[in-house]
């Protein structure tokens, strides 16, 4: 986790929370939705003011008291473990409804933690009034605010209000991330296990329960000076099965991850001996949206001879596919070759970066064509020049002489070629063809 001043949002459930923490966030994004306990992981940005910057910290929505439930427990313990940690914390109350016992219980904890405290009368855009703030002010806060998070009221003084708060020596914006990877897979394959692992503490609630995480959770993990940013995401379940809202939410907020990242890790189950349909479709949409990717094959510590035979027999009939990305089995519970992801990331991180010169290409290609000509139409296929017009992922445009004919299967013969010739293990490769006006 960042070493950065960090700035709590807490307050009873569905206060506005959320909705504050994506008002003042610049890149991680909360689910909003008017049911109690949406947020479950904590979840952080780096915000930047005036040339400053520090980590907010949205928490689930607080609960004193022990808890029966297991995943409940495990929110109440996060949320005060990021308050003993809080430079600042931003009580947020709901002004439309005014102050509730809750509230005042939650009040009466944080004013036993002594921290520099905001209180957040929420809604202000909801028949607050002159009559409505001595209520809040019983409950006995110097700096109280009326804000909108949801029309950003006050937003601009409560990010100078909190700069105030700060030591004078608040450290400068954090360089962004040179590597983003996420974890992406069906619930219960252990993603939220693995994070935990990789950040080398409890950042990802872990349950039993398909959908403990509901929400893209990141964080930050440093590797040989390489900062890396992290990101568990809410389990995919196919299509029919999503039928709630809520879950519906979590599949796009997972999607949308993906398409942030460079590195995918998808993460399978060794217990069920094979990669589904829907895995297999998953990784496909990986690779189609250019990023680079990882199967890691978790639970290693419950395979038998018999299991892994199945597996190899599952990964034959996918060869077309599963000799193009790299592939690792680990056990997040005991530990077994995790400590070889972080190597193998930074490996396909290096091969997504993959540039090769335009006279290397070219030559290529036109020996191979020269060597095994491809015919459409009873003319032969003609590639003039080939230049790499990008990286991440590495991205080829070929000079032809009719565009039309590159499809699918030709534009593969071209892949393979370059795969025989270059470790590109893991890593997309991207073709477009262009018409040369000569022949």
């Amino acid at each position: 986790m960042s070493k950065q001043n960090k700035v709590v949002v807490v307050g009873r459930a569905n206060v506005g929370k959320s909705t504050l923490f994506n008002r003042l966030a610049e890149n991680v994004r909360s689910i909003t939705m008017d049911y109690v306990g949406v947020t479950r992981d904590f979840l952080q940005d780096t915000v930047s003011w005036k040339g400053k910057s520090f980590e907010l910290i949205d928490t689930g929505g607080i609960q004193l008291q022990k808890s029966e439930d297991k995943i409940t427990e495990q929110v109440r313990l996060k949320a005060m473990a990021m308050l003993e940690k809080a430079a600042v914390v931003l009580f947020v109350c709901d002004g439309s409804v005014g102050v509730i016992p809750e509230d005042r219980a939650i009040a009466k904890f944080v004013h036993r933690l002594g921290k520099p405290t905001i209180l957040l009368v929420n809604k202000a855009d909801a028949k607050i009034t002159a009559d409505n703030l001595p209520e809040f002010e019983r409950l006995g806060f110097k700096n109280i605010m009326a804000i909108s998070a949801q029309h950003g009221t006050g937003m601009v003084d409560l990010l100078d209000d909190i700069l105030n708060y700060l030591p004078k020596d608040l450290a400068t914006p954090e360089e962004k991330p040179g590597l983003r990877v996420a974890l992406l897979g069906k619930p219960n394959v252990g993603k939220s296990s693995l994070m935990n692992r990789l950040l080398n503490e409890e950042r990802s609630i872990v349950s039993d329960i398909p959908g403990t995480t509901r929400e893209a959770v990141t964080d930050r993990v440093v590797f040989y000076q390489e900062h890396i940013q992290v990101t568990d995401t809410a389990g995919v379940r196919r299509k029919r099965s999503v039928d709630e809202g809520l879950e519906e939410l979590m599949v796009k907020s997972s999607f949308q991850a993906v398409r942030d990242a460079d590195i995918v890790i998808m993460m399978l189950d060794s217990q069920e001996a094979q990669i589904s349909h829907q895995e297999l479709k998953l990784a496909q949409f990986v690779f189609e949206n250019g990023k680079a990717l990882i199967l890691v094959k978790n639970k290693h510590d419950l395979l038998d001879d018999t299991l892994k035979e199945q597996w190899e027999y599952d990964e034959d009939l996918y060869d077309f596919f599963m000799k193009k990305v790299e592939t690792l089995t680990i056990s997040c519970k005991t530990g077994y070759h995790v400590g070889k992801l972080m190597p193998l990331i930074m490996k396909v991180w290096e091969r997504y970066q993959f540039h090769v010169s335009m006279s290397e290409l070219t030559q290529l290609f036109k020996a191979a064509l020269e060597r095994t000509p491809l015919i459409r139409c009873q003319q032969r296929l003609k590639v003039y020049s080939a230049k790499q017009v990008a990286t991440k992922p590495p991205t080829i445009r070929l000079n032809v002489n009719n565009p039309e004919w590159f499809e699918s299967s030709q534009l593969s013969f071209f892949e393979n070629l370059l795969r025989k010739n270059y470790d590109l293990k893991g890593v997309p490769v991207q073709f477009s063809a262009k018409k040369v006006m000569f022949d």
